[in-house]
């Protein structure tokens, strides 16, 4: 599910906002095209995919697994909330 909002700052400010509410956010799915195996063996450069590489830097994935509680998903949630709030447009 994805959910989209439009804030003033860049992924890294909420990667680290988010980081300091004590939720573990990543950044997963790097374009293939940006791994080095594939530039080496199918010359991929950058440029290739313009939408890919629009969207990369303002994505994140927020903690999911099989044994997270409630209270782990509404420390989640606030958290967000909170951050959203704080730099939303």
């Amino acid at each position: 599910h994805l959910k989209i909002e439009k804030l003033k700052v860049d992924r890294d400010r909420i990667f680290k906002a988010l980081r300091g509410e004590n939720i573990g956010v990543n950044v997963h799915y790097i374009p293939v095209h940006y791994h080095s195996y594939y530039k080496k063996i199918f010359g991929l450069k950058k440029g290739i995919l313009p939408n890919v590489e629009w969207l990369f830097p303002r994505l994140l994935t927020i903690p999911l697994f099989p044994k997270m509680t409630n209270d782990d998903a509404y420390d989640v949630i606030n958290a967000i909330e909170k951050v959203i709030y704080y730099y939303k447009k």
